[in-house]
Protein backbone atom coordinates (compact mmCIF):
# COMPACT_ATOMS: atom_id res chain seq x y z
CA UNK A 1 0.00 0.00 0.00
CA UNK A 2 1.22 3.35 -0.74
CA UNK A 3 1.92 5.46 2.17
CA UNK A 4 3.11 8.59 0.65
CA UNK A 5 -0.55 10.24 0.12
CA UNK A 6 0.06 13.78 -0.61
CA UNK A 7 -2.46 14.71 -3.18
CA UNK A 8 -5.57 13.35 -3.60
CA UNK A 9 -5.04 10.89 -6.47
CA UNK A 10 -2.61 8.70 -4.36
CA UNK A 11 -5.50 7.88 -2.02
CA UNK A 12 -7.86 7.35 -5.25
CA UNK A 13 -5.08 4.86 -6.75
CA UNK A 14 -5.29 2.69 -3.81
CA UNK A 15 -7.46 -0.10 -4.21
CA UNK A 16 -8.04 -0.46 -0.49
CA UNK A 17 -9.07 3.16 0.13
CA UNK A 18 -11.89 3.18 -2.59
CA UNK A 19 -13.39 0.22 -1.34
CA UNK A 20 -13.20 2.33 1.87
CA UNK A 21 -15.27 5.19 0.11
CA UNK A 22 -18.09 2.88 -1.27
CA UNK A 23 -18.52 1.31 2.65
CA UNK A 24 -18.22 -2.38 1.20
CA UNK A 25 -15.46 -3.51 3.20
CA UNK A 26 -15.29 -3.50 7.05
CA UNK A 27 -11.68 -3.51 7.54
CA UNK A 28 -11.22 -0.95 4.85
CA UNK A 29 -13.32 0.99 6.93
CA UNK A 30 -12.07 0.42 10.28
CA UNK A 31 -8.29 0.53 8.79
CA UNK A 32 -8.61 4.32 7.17
CA UNK A 33 -10.88 5.84 9.82
CA UNK A 34 -7.90 4.71 11.95
CA UNK A 35 -5.42 5.68 9.50
CA UNK A 36 -6.51 9.50 8.85
CA UNK A 37 -6.51 9.85 12.86
CA UNK A 38 -2.91 9.17 13.19
CA UNK A 39 -2.50 11.40 10.05
CA UNK A 40 -4.45 14.65 10.46
CA UNK A 41 -1.47 16.54 8.09
CA UNK A 42 -2.88 14.21 5.37
CA UNK A 43 -7.07 15.94 6.16
CA UNK A 44 -7.17 17.96 3.13
CA UNK A 45 -5.77 15.68 0.79
CA UNK A 46 -7.83 13.05 1.74
CA UNK A 47 -10.75 15.22 2.06
CA UNK A 48 -10.73 16.03 -1.43
CA UNK A 49 -10.12 12.45 -2.75
CA UNK A 50 -13.84 11.58 -0.99
CA UNK A 51 -14.96 14.66 -3.12
CA UNK A 52 -13.12 13.61 -6.21
CA UNK A 53 -15.05 10.45 -5.71
CA UNK A 54 -18.28 11.26 -5.18
CA UNK A 55 -17.91 13.58 -8.25
CA UNK A 56 -17.09 10.58 -10.54
CA UNK A 57 -19.12 8.30 -9.24
CA UNK A 58 -22.25 10.31 -8.77
CA UNK A 59 -21.41 11.17 -12.37
CA UNK A 60 -22.53 7.37 -12.99
CA UNK A 61 -25.77 7.80 -10.94
CA UNK A 62 -24.79 5.24 -8.59
CA UNK A 63 -23.34 5.04 -4.53
CA UNK A 64 -20.78 2.11 -5.58
CA UNK A 65 -18.79 1.06 -8.65
CA UNK A 66 -16.50 -2.01 -9.24
CA UNK A 67 -12.74 -0.45 -8.43
CA UNK A 68 -11.17 -1.34 -12.05
CA UNK A 69 -14.33 0.74 -13.27
CA UNK A 70 -14.09 3.46 -11.20
CA UNK A 71 -10.10 3.25 -11.80
CA UNK A 72 -11.30 3.85 -15.58
CA UNK A 73 -13.15 7.23 -14.98
CA UNK A 74 -10.58 8.30 -12.75
CA UNK A 75 -8.51 8.26 -15.50
CA UNK A 76 -10.28 9.51 -18.31
CA UNK A 77 -11.53 12.95 -14.84
CA UNK A 78 -7.90 13.46 -14.99
CA UNK A 79 -7.39 13.89 -18.59
CA UNK A 80 -10.27 16.32 -19.20
CA UNK A 81 -9.66 18.23 -16.13
CA UNK A 82 -6.52 18.78 -14.36
CA UNK A 83 -6.95 19.00 -10.72
CA UNK A 84 -6.15 22.67 -9.62
CA UNK A 85 -7.93 25.13 -7.60
CA UNK A 86 -9.41 24.71 -4.12
CA UNK A 87 -12.73 22.45 -3.25
CA UNK A 88 -15.07 25.41 -3.18
CA UNK A 89 -14.46 26.21 -6.78
CA UNK A 90 -16.19 22.76 -7.56
CA UNK A 91 -19.60 23.66 -6.48
CA UNK A 92 -21.20 23.73 -9.73
CA UNK A 93 -20.53 20.22 -9.96
CA UNK A 94 -22.41 18.89 -6.49
CA UNK A 95 -25.29 18.03 -8.87
CA UNK A 96 -23.49 14.77 -9.73
CA UNK A 97 -21.85 14.40 -6.77
CA UNK A 98 -22.68 11.69 -3.89
CA UNK A 99 -20.82 13.36 -0.79
CA UNK A 100 -21.83 15.83 2.03
CA UNK A 101 -19.34 18.34 3.37
CA UNK A 102 -20.66 18.65 7.06
CA UNK A 103 -19.23 21.66 8.84
CA UNK A 104 -19.99 22.97 12.29
CA UNK A 105 -18.35 26.82 12.81
CA UNK A 106 -15.59 27.55 10.83
CA UNK A 107 -13.07 26.03 12.56
CA UNK A 108 -14.62 21.99 12.47
CA UNK A 109 -15.15 20.03 9.85
CA UNK A 110 -16.51 16.96 9.10
CA UNK A 111 -16.83 14.50 5.76
CA UNK A 112 -19.84 12.19 5.25
CA UNK A 113 -20.57 9.90 2.35
CA UNK A 114 -22.64 6.63 1.59
CA UNK A 115 -20.63 4.17 3.47
CA UNK A 116 -23.05 1.40 3.46
CA UNK A 117 -20.85 -0.38 6.44
CA UNK A 118 -20.68 2.18 8.73
CA UNK A 119 -24.18 2.15 9.59
CA UNK A 120 -24.71 0.20 12.89
CA UNK A 121 -27.26 -2.40 13.00
CA UNK A 122 -29.49 -0.43 14.78
CA UNK A 123 -29.80 1.80 12.00
CA UNK A 124 -29.55 -0.84 9.26
CA UNK A 125 -32.82 -2.46 11.26
CA UNK A 126 -34.82 0.71 11.60
CA UNK A 127 -38.04 1.32 8.79
CA UNK A 128 -36.65 3.15 6.07
CA UNK A 129 -38.27 6.43 4.12
CA UNK A 130 -37.96 6.71 0.40
CA UNK A 131 -37.34 10.32 -0.99
CA UNK A 132 -40.00 11.87 -2.83
CA UNK A 133 -40.41 11.74 -6.73
CA UNK A 134 -42.49 13.27 -9.87
CA UNK A 135 -45.97 13.62 -8.53
CA UNK A 136 -49.08 16.25 -8.30
CA UNK A 137 -52.85 16.84 -8.54
CA UNK A 138 -53.86 19.23 -11.10
CA UNK A 139 -57.46 20.76 -10.46
CA UNK A 140 -59.36 21.39 -13.97
CA UNK A 141 -61.93 24.50 -14.47
CA UNK A 142 -64.55 22.56 -13.85
CA UNK A 143 -62.87 21.33 -10.25
CA UNK A 144 -61.94 17.78 -12.39
CA UNK A 145 -59.24 16.54 -10.26
CA UNK A 146 -56.33 14.69 -12.08
CA UNK A 147 -53.82 12.69 -9.73
CA UNK A 148 -49.87 12.98 -11.87
CA UNK A 149 -47.66 10.76 -11.64
CA UNK A 150 -44.35 10.21 -13.68
CA UNK A 151 -45.87 7.50 -15.11
CA UNK A 152 -48.81 9.20 -17.07
CA UNK A 153 -48.14 10.03 -20.91
CA UNK A 154 -51.34 10.37 -22.03
CA UNK A 155 -53.19 13.72 -23.19
CA UNK A 156 -55.71 15.93 -21.39
CA UNK A 157 -58.14 18.71 -22.73
CA UNK A 158 -59.77 21.58 -21.18
CA UNK A 159 -63.31 22.40 -21.86
CA UNK A 160 -62.06 25.71 -23.59
CA UNK A 161 -60.07 23.36 -26.37
CA UNK A 162 -56.83 23.32 -24.10
CA UNK A 163 -54.77 20.54 -24.69
CA UNK A 164 -52.43 19.63 -22.07
CA UNK A 165 -49.73 17.13 -22.52
CA UNK A 166 -48.70 14.89 -19.75
CA UNK A 167 -44.88 13.31 -19.86
CA UNK A 168 -42.38 12.11 -18.01
CA UNK A 169 -43.38 14.15 -15.00
CA UNK A 170 -44.19 17.53 -17.28
CA UNK A 171 -47.31 19.15 -18.06
CA UNK A 172 -47.56 21.30 -21.21
CA UNK A 173 -49.88 23.41 -21.98
CA UNK A 174 -50.68 24.24 -26.06
CA UNK A 175 -53.67 26.54 -26.98
CA UNK A 176 -53.68 26.51 -30.58
CA UNK A 177 -57.20 25.17 -30.26
CA UNK A 178 -58.68 27.26 -27.14
CA UNK A 179 -61.39 29.92 -29.36
CA UNK A 180 -63.00 30.14 -25.96
CA UNK A 181 -63.71 34.04 -24.77
CA UNK A 182 -63.55 32.37 -21.23
CA UNK A 183 -60.93 32.79 -18.76
CA UNK A 184 -60.64 29.27 -16.83
CA UNK A 185 -58.14 28.98 -14.31
CA UNK A 186 -55.91 25.13 -13.23
CA UNK A 187 -54.08 24.36 -9.87
CA UNK A 188 -51.12 22.39 -10.06
CA UNK A 189 -50.30 21.34 -6.80
CA UNK A 190 -47.34 19.15 -5.29
CA UNK A 191 -47.94 16.68 -1.89
CA UNK A 192 -45.14 16.87 0.57
CA UNK A 193 -42.59 14.26 -0.98
CA UNK A 194 -43.53 15.28 -4.41
CA UNK A 195 -42.20 17.98 -6.86
CA UNK A 196 -43.49 18.22 -10.63
CA UNK A 197 -42.98 20.74 -14.13
CA UNK A 198 -44.95 23.00 -16.39
CA UNK A 199 -45.04 24.31 -19.35
CA UNK A 200 -47.26 27.08 -19.32
CA UNK A 201 -49.42 28.39 -22.21
CA UNK A 202 -47.10 31.23 -23.03
CA UNK A 203 -43.92 28.95 -23.27
CA UNK A 204 -42.60 29.69 -19.63
CA UNK A 205 -41.27 26.65 -17.88
CA UNK A 206 -41.79 26.48 -13.77
CA UNK A 207 -40.73 24.05 -11.46
CA UNK A 208 -42.88 23.23 -8.33
CA UNK A 209 -41.06 21.70 -5.24
CA UNK A 210 -42.98 20.01 -2.73
CA UNK A 211 -45.75 21.15 -1.02
CA UNK A 212 -46.50 23.79 -3.50
CA UNK A 213 -49.06 24.69 -5.65
CA UNK A 214 -49.49 26.92 -8.58
CA UNK A 215 -52.69 28.67 -10.03
CA UNK A 216 -52.55 29.59 -13.49
CA UNK A 217 -54.76 30.51 -16.56
CA UNK A 218 -55.16 28.06 -19.44
CA UNK A 219 -54.43 31.01 -22.10
CA UNK A 220 -53.15 34.63 -20.99
CA UNK A 221 -55.04 37.40 -22.95
CA UNK A 222 -54.68 40.38 -20.82
CA UNK A 223 -52.35 42.93 -20.75
CA UNK A 224 -50.51 40.85 -18.40
CA UNK A 225 -49.49 37.58 -17.77
CA UNK A 226 -50.27 36.46 -13.65
CA UNK A 227 -49.92 33.15 -12.10
CA UNK A 228 -50.54 32.55 -8.37
CA UNK A 229 -47.99 30.65 -6.04
CA UNK A 230 -47.74 29.00 -2.35
CA UNK A 231 -44.65 27.09 -1.52
CA UNK A 232 -41.25 27.25 -4.06
CA UNK A 233 -41.07 27.18 -7.48
CA UNK A 234 -38.11 28.36 -10.27
CA UNK A 235 -39.59 30.21 -12.94
CA UNK A 236 -38.08 30.71 -16.49
CA UNK A 237 -40.18 33.45 -17.91
CA UNK A 238 -40.82 33.31 -21.59
CA UNK A 239 -39.92 37.20 -23.01
CA UNK A 240 -42.88 39.18 -24.13
CA UNK A 241 -41.92 42.59 -23.20
CA UNK A 242 -46.27 43.88 -24.16
CA UNK A 243 -47.32 41.12 -21.01
CA UNK A 244 -45.60 41.40 -18.22
CA UNK A 245 -45.27 38.37 -15.97
CA UNK A 246 -46.40 38.53 -12.14
CA UNK A 247 -46.62 36.28 -9.49
CA UNK A 248 -48.87 36.58 -6.56
CA UNK A 249 -47.74 35.57 -3.40
CA UNK A 250 -50.01 34.66 -0.26
CA UNK A 251 -48.39 37.67 1.59
CA UNK A 252 -49.18 40.11 -0.64
CA UNK A 253 -46.42 40.02 -2.31
CA UNK A 254 -46.01 40.81 -6.45
CA UNK A 255 -43.25 40.20 -8.13
CA UNK A 256 -43.08 41.36 -11.83
CA UNK A 257 -40.64 40.31 -14.51
CA UNK A 258 -40.31 40.68 -18.47
CA UNK A 259 -38.37 37.44 -19.40
CA UNK A 260 -35.59 36.13 -16.78
CA UNK A 261 -35.29 33.61 -14.39
CA UNK A 262 -35.86 33.32 -10.30
CA UNK A 263 -36.75 31.20 -7.80
CA UNK A 264 -39.57 31.86 -5.15
CA UNK A 265 -39.29 29.97 -1.89
CA UNK A 266 -42.41 31.04 0.25
CA UNK A 267 -43.47 28.43 2.72
CA UNK A 268 -46.31 28.90 5.30
CA UNK A 269 -43.08 26.97 8.34
CA UNK A 270 -40.37 29.53 7.05
CA UNK A 271 -40.11 33.29 8.67
CA UNK A 272 -39.05 34.46 5.49
CA UNK A 273 -40.29 35.02 1.44
CA UNK A 274 -36.78 34.84 -0.65
CA UNK A 275 -37.17 35.57 -4.61
CA UNK A 276 -33.65 34.85 -5.72
CA UNK A 277 -32.75 36.66 -9.40
CA UNK A 278 -30.86 34.17 -11.85
CA UNK A 279 -30.71 36.38 -15.09
CA UNK A 280 -32.62 39.57 -16.41
CA UNK A 281 -34.34 41.87 -13.59
CA UNK A 282 -37.30 41.57 -11.27
CA UNK A 283 -39.33 43.81 -8.84
CA UNK A 284 -40.62 42.63 -5.44
CA UNK A 285 -43.74 44.57 -3.98
CA UNK A 286 -45.87 45.25 -1.18
CA UNK A 287 -49.01 45.78 -1.01
CA UNK A 288 -47.90 49.15 0.84
CA UNK A 289 -46.31 50.65 -2.51
CA UNK A 290 -42.71 49.70 -0.93
CA UNK A 291 -40.71 47.63 -3.86
CA UNK A 292 -37.14 46.74 -4.74
CA UNK A 293 -35.25 45.83 -7.68
CA UNK A 294 -32.99 43.00 -8.46
CA UNK A 295 -30.08 42.48 -10.47
CA UNK A 296 -28.15 39.02 -11.44
CA UNK A 297 -26.80 37.26 -7.89
CA UNK A 298 -29.30 39.16 -5.89
CA UNK A 299 -32.34 38.21 -3.65
CA UNK A 300 -34.87 40.18 -2.03
CA UNK A 301 -35.81 38.73 2.18
CA UNK A 302 -39.14 39.39 3.47
CA UNK A 303 -38.91 38.99 7.21
CA UNK A 304 -42.79 37.91 7.54
CA UNK A 305 -43.19 39.51 11.60
CA UNK A 306 -41.55 42.53 10.17
CA UNK A 307 -42.37 42.79 6.89
CA UNK A 308 -39.25 44.77 6.00
CA UNK A 309 -37.66 43.90 2.26
CA UNK A 310 -33.56 43.31 2.42
CA UNK A 311 -31.83 43.18 -0.62
CA UNK A 312 -29.31 40.42 -0.47
CA UNK A 313 -26.27 38.29 -2.34
CA UNK A 314 -27.42 35.13 -3.43
CA UNK A 315 -25.97 31.91 -3.58
CA UNK A 316 -27.34 30.71 -6.64
CA UNK A 317 -26.25 26.88 -6.18
CA UNK A 318 -27.41 26.70 -2.92
CA UNK A 319 -31.13 28.59 -4.16
CA UNK A 320 -31.43 26.14 -6.56
CA UNK A 321 -29.88 22.97 -5.88
CA UNK A 322 -33.05 21.72 -5.18
CA UNK A 323 -34.43 22.06 -8.87
CA UNK A 324 -31.00 20.30 -9.93
CA UNK A 325 -31.84 17.01 -7.20
CA UNK A 326 -29.65 17.99 -4.77
CA UNK A 327 -30.44 19.12 -0.83
CA UNK A 328 -27.48 22.19 -0.18
CA UNK A 329 -26.61 23.72 3.12
CA UNK A 330 -24.88 26.73 3.63
CA UNK A 331 -24.34 27.78 7.21
CA UNK A 332 -28.18 26.43 7.86
CA UNK A 333 -29.44 25.43 11.23
CA UNK A 334 -30.63 22.24 12.10
CA UNK A 335 -34.67 23.29 12.37
CA UNK A 336 -33.96 24.75 8.80
CA UNK A 337 -32.65 21.63 7.34
CA UNK A 338 -34.71 19.16 9.25
CA UNK A 339 -37.62 21.79 7.38
CA UNK A 340 -36.46 20.86 4.31
CA UNK A 341 -35.82 16.94 4.98
CA UNK A 342 -39.56 16.54 6.20
CA UNK A 343 -40.96 18.37 3.22
CA UNK A 344 -38.82 16.61 0.64
CA UNK A 345 -39.34 12.92 2.15
CA UNK A 346 -43.37 13.67 3.61
CA UNK A 347 -42.11 13.16 7.65
CA UNK A 348 -42.76 14.90 10.78
CA UNK A 349 -39.80 15.93 13.00
CA UNK A 350 -39.81 16.29 16.69
CA UNK A 351 -36.98 17.58 18.29
CA UNK A 352 -36.02 15.75 21.75
CA UNK A 353 -33.57 17.73 23.99
CA UNK A 354 -32.22 21.42 23.49
CA UNK A 355 -31.45 22.35 19.74
CA UNK A 356 -27.67 23.24 19.27
CA UNK A 357 -26.44 26.69 18.14
CA UNK A 358 -24.50 25.00 15.68
CA UNK A 359 -24.48 25.51 11.71
CA UNK A 360 -23.94 22.88 8.83
CA UNK A 361 -22.77 23.06 5.63
CA UNK A 362 -22.80 20.49 2.62
CA UNK A 363 -25.04 18.26 -0.21
CA UNK A 364 -27.00 15.49 -0.33
CA UNK A 365 -28.73 13.84 -2.87
CA UNK A 366 -32.30 14.12 -3.15
CA UNK A 367 -32.60 10.20 -4.41
CA UNK A 368 -31.12 9.54 -0.92
CA UNK A 369 -33.38 7.31 1.21
CA UNK A 370 -34.57 9.14 4.54
CA UNK A 371 -31.55 7.12 6.91
CA UNK A 372 -29.01 7.85 4.21
CA UNK A 373 -29.92 11.62 4.51
CA UNK A 374 -29.69 11.27 8.52
CA UNK A 375 -26.54 10.28 8.57
CA UNK A 376 -25.04 13.93 8.53
CA UNK A 377 -26.59 14.02 11.83
CA UNK A 378 -24.77 10.94 13.21
CA UNK A 379 -21.68 12.61 11.88
CA UNK A 380 -22.19 15.64 13.77
CA UNK A 381 -23.25 13.63 17.22
CA UNK A 382 -26.67 13.60 17.01
CA UNK A 383 -28.94 10.94 17.27
CA UNK A 384 -32.19 10.00 15.88
CA UNK A 385 -34.99 7.96 15.11
CA UNK A 386 -37.62 7.36 12.43
CA UNK A 387 -40.83 5.45 13.61
CA UNK A 388 -43.03 5.27 10.40
CA UNK A 389 -43.69 8.73 9.39
CA UNK A 390 -41.73 10.47 12.38
CA UNK A 391 -38.22 11.06 12.94
CA UNK A 392 -37.18 12.42 16.45
CA UNK A 393 -34.06 14.24 16.97
CA UNK A 394 -32.20 12.81 20.10
CA UNK A 395 -30.08 15.84 21.34
CA UNK A 396 -27.91 14.81 24.25
CA UNK A 397 -25.64 17.81 25.81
Amino acid sequence: MNQNFSIAEDFLLDDSFLRYCMGTHEQDIQHWEKWIAGNPDKRPAFDRAILLFGIINGQQGRLDVEVKKFRSLLAEHIAKTPVTGKVRNLRWWRAAAAIFLLGAGAATGYHFMGKKARTSATNAAMADVMPGMSKAKLVLGDGTVVQLDSSHTNQLKEKDGTLIDKDNGQLVYDVTRNTSEKIMFNTLSTPRGGEYQLVLPDGSKVWLNAASSLRFPTKFVASDRTVYLTGEAYFEVAPNAQQPFHVELSNGLNITVLGTAFNIMDYDDESTVKTTLVSGKVKVSQETGNSVLLAPAQEAVLNKQQQHIAVNEADIDKTIAWKMGMFEFDDDDLTTIMRQLARWYDVEVKFAGTIPDKHYSGSIRKQSTLSQALRILKTAGIQYTIEGKQITIEIKQ
